[in-house]
């Protein structure tokens, strides 16, 4: 018996590798997502993207923390793109970048990502996009409703759960 539970195991295990290997995360579509794509690759480039990226967030989360919904979420951020343009103008200038950028909220592509060891689809999402200048360069991006992004960068109590494993665990 203990042998058959052993390879029952290790079969178990064996399958929740191989099927986290091909893990995707369903964003919802109630969902609303960020994205600032640098330039190019080069170091410069890649630091003038976190800049505007930490301004974004930073805009972001002043316009929609209190927001309880996708569709408030939404709403304002609808109104407000040209209060977010601002903020990123204005830190441009304040800074002496020469960086021109593009935004864009409404339904955009975003390519296949994994963060944490999970696999997100590519498809088009609803989302504000900001681009900066020719937009060639690796991207950030995350989910800000719900609020996967906007949330304290330095917790790291977050959990991500397989399904299979948790089942699991409750027999063990």
């Amino acid at each position: 018996m203990k042998k058959q539970l052993i390879i029952l195991l290790i079969l178990a295990f064996a399958i929740i590798y191989v099927s986290k290997d091909n893990e995707y995360v369903e964003i919802p579509s109630s969902s609303i997502r960020m994205r600032v794509i640098a330039n190019s690759d080069s170091k410069e480039d890649q630091d003038n993207k976190k800049i505007i990226k930490s301004i974004v967030e930073e805009k972001i989360y002043e316009l929609v923390e209190n927001a309880k919904s996708e569709r408030e979420v939404d709403e304002i951020i609808k109104n407000e793109k040209d209060s977010i343009d601002e903020a990123i103008s204005d830190k441009i200038d304040d800074l002496n970048l020469d960086i021109k950028f593009t935004s864009n909220y409404g339904l955009n592509y975003f390519p296949e990502k994994e963060f944490k060891g999970l696999r997100y689809k590519a498809g088009n999402y609803k989302s504000l996009v900001v681009t900066l200048d020719e937009g060639k360069g690796e991207n950030w991006w995350c989910v800000m409703y719900p609020p996967l992004c906007l949330v304290d960068e330095n917790r790291d109590d977050y959990e991500y759960h397989s399904l299979i494993k948790d089942t699991l665990d409750k027999y063990n």
